[in-house]
C-alpha cells in the first residue's frame, strides 16, 4: 500500500450481503471465473471483464501488490456438441477452443482489459485437479460410485448454502437434479464424470472427465493459495458454480476459500439476462461494428456494477455523446503522471477516488467531474485526464472525422453537375449525381 493511505476501499461481499473493508494488506489475489470458449464472447461477459479490470486497476493504481487469475473451461459438454456440429469430430474440441480463446482476447484487448498475470486452462491441469479430488474422498468429502462418477458429500459439509443463503432444504426444494440410484444426496455434485469415448483422462476412478466445479477450486489454489483475498464473477455463477467451490475448497483445506465475493449483475434485454442459451445475446464483435469498444467500456462503467444494465442501442448511444464530451474536453491536455496523480491534493481527484474506493461508485464520480469540468484549469484537467486513462481504462480520443478526398474526376463531375442544375437539365444531373454515388460521394443539395 501507500506509506500513508488516504483511501480506504470497501467492496460489497456477497458473503453477508454487505459492504466491508478491504482491508490494509498490500497483497491481494483475485480469482475471476472465465468463459467456456465455445463461442465469441458477448456483452454480458463484457460487462463482468471490464468490472473487474476497473477494481484491478483501481487496486494496482492505489498501491497494492495484486495478482489476477482467471481461468479457461477449454473441456465442457457444450464445447464438445459444437466441435461435432461444427468439425465432425467431438475431439477436436480443443481447435475451437484455440479459436475463441484468442478471440476473447482481441474483444478484451479493444475494451482496454490488462491480461490477468495468470490464466490457466482445465485441460493442462488434469493432475492437479486429480489431486484434488483424491484428497477429499481422503477427508469422506467425496465418494467414487461403481462406474467411475466422483461425487461431493453435501451431508459432510454443514456451510453449505451460506453463500447463496439457502438452507440445504430450501437447496433441495428448488433443485432441478435428475434423482439418481448412485448419488447419496439429490445435492450432490459431480468431481468426476466417467465417460466411455470421447475426450477423457484416465484418472483412479477410470476414464473421465473432471466436473465443472471443481476446476476453480483447484486452479485458484494452484496460482493463489489456499485462501484468496477476492473471487469474482456474474451473479449467475453465485449457486450452484460458487457455493460448490466453497464446498470443495474449504472441504478440503479447512479454511475460508475466498474473503469477498464480488459479483456483476447481468445486462438484459427485454428484461430477460442475455445469455447464449436464449439466444438473445450480441457477441462483442458484432457490437464494435456498431458501437466503439470505447464507448462500450464506458457504457459499462457508467452503470453500477450490481445494478441489471438492460441493454438499448439508444442508452448506448446517450453514453457516447456523454463520452464523447469528456474526450473534447481533454482533447488537447496531456495526462499526468501516476505520481502526480497520488500526490495530488486537488479536491475533486479525491472525491473521484472516495467514490471509486466505495464500492466501484463510477457514476458518482462522474457526476462530480461532469459538475467541474467546465471550471478546472490546465492542470487540473491533466490530473483528471490521467486518472480517467490509467484507473478507469479510457482512451479518451474524441471520433475521427472522416475526411472527404477530392479528386480532379470528382471536382469535373461536381462541376459538370452544377452546370446541369443551372441550366435545369434535371436528367443530366440525375446521371451525374447516380455516378458520383457509384464512386462513393453522397451529395446533398442545399435548399434554395
Amino acid at each position: 500500500m501507500l506509506k500513508q493511505p488516504i483511501f480506504s476501499i470497501t467492496l460489497y461481499n456477497t458473503l453477508g450481503r454487505r459492504q466491508q473493508p478491504l482491508g490494509n494488506s498490500d497483497q491481494i489475489t483475485m480469482y475471476v471465473c472465465g468463459i467456456t470458449p465455445y463461442d465469441y464472447a458477448h456483452l454480458g461477459h463484457g460487462r463482468c471483464y471490464v468490472t473487474f479490470d476497473l477494481l484491478y486497476r483501481l487496486l494496482t493504481f492505489l498501491g497494492y501488490k495484486v495478482t489476477y487469475c482467471r481461468n479457461f473451461t477449454d473441456i465442457d459438454d457444450k464445447l464438445l456438441n459444437r466441435a461435432d456440429k461444427e468439425l465432425n469430430d467431438p475431439s477436436a474440441y480443443l481447435i475451437l477452443a484455440n479459436k475463441y480463446i484468442s478471440s476473447f482476447h482481441e474483444d478484451m484487448e479493444k475494451l482496454a482489459c490488462k491480461a490477468p498475470d495468470f490464466e490457466p486452462r482445465v485441460t493442462t491441469h488434469i493432475v492437479p485437479i486429480i489431486s484434488f479430488i483424491e484428497g477429499l474422498i481422503a477427508k469422506g468429502k467425496a465418494y467414487a460410485t461403481e462406474v467411475g462418477d466422483v461425487y461431493f458429500r453435501i451431508s459432510a459439509f454443514e456451510g453449505y448454502g451460506k453463500l447463496s443463503q439457502r438452507t440445504k432444504d430450501e437447496l433441495k426444494a428448488g433443485a432441478r437434479v435428475a434423482v439418481r440410484a448412485d448419488k447419496e444426496d439429490p445435492l450432490d455434485f459431480a468431481l468426476w464424470k466417467s465417460c466411455d469415448e470421447g475426450p477423457g483422462w484416465e484418472s483412479p476412478w477410470g476414464f473421465g472427465r473432471p466436473g465443472w466445479h471443481i476446476e476453480c477450486s483447484a486452479m485458484s489454489s494452484e496460482y493463489l493459495g489456499e485462501t484468496i483475498d477476492i473471487h469474482g464473477g456474474g451473479m449467475d455463477l453465485i449457486f450452484p458454480h460458487h457455493e460448490n467451490e466453497i464446498a470443495q475448497s474449504e472441504g478440503l483445506h479447512n479454511k475460508p476459500f475466498a474473503r469477498f465475493w464480488v459479483h456483476n449483475a447481468f445486462v438484459r434485454v427485454n428484461e430477460e439476462k442475455m445469455s447464449k442459451s436464449l439466444g438473445n445475446f450480441l457477441t462483442l464483435r458484432d457490437a464494435y461494428t456498431t458501437f466503439s469498444p470505447m464507448v462500450l467500456r464506458y457504457y459499462y462503467l457508467i452503470h453500477h456494477y450490481r445494478n441489471p444494465l438492460d441493454f438499448s442501442p439508444e442508452d448506448i448511444e446517450s453514453a457516447r455523446k456523454s463520452y464523447q464530451k469528456l474526450c473534447l474536453a481533454l482533447e488537447n491536455i496531456d495526462p499526468a503522471s501516476e505520481d502526480e496523480i497520488r500526490a495530488t491534493s486537488y479536491p475533486l481527484i479525491n472525491d473521484i477516488f472516495t467514490a471509486l474506493c466505495d464500492d466501484l461508485n463510477v457514476a458518482k464520480a462522474m457526476g462530480r467531474i461532469f459538475e467541474s469540468i467546465k471550471d478546472m484549469g490546465p492542470n487540473e484537467l491533466a490530473l483528471l485526464k490521467g486518472l480517467l486513462m490509467y484507473v478507469l481504462g479510457l482512451a479518451l480520443e474524441p471520433e475521427k472525422k472522416e475526411t472527404v478526398v477530392i479528386t480532379q474526376e470528382i471536382e469535373e463531375l461536381l462541376q459538370a453537375r452544377q452546370e446541369a442544375r443551372d441550366r435545369k437539365d434535371w436528367t443530366a444531373a440525375d446521371q451525374l449525381r447516380a455516378r458520383l454515388q457509384e464512386l462513393g460521394y453522397d451529395i446533398q443539395d442545399k435548399k434554395s
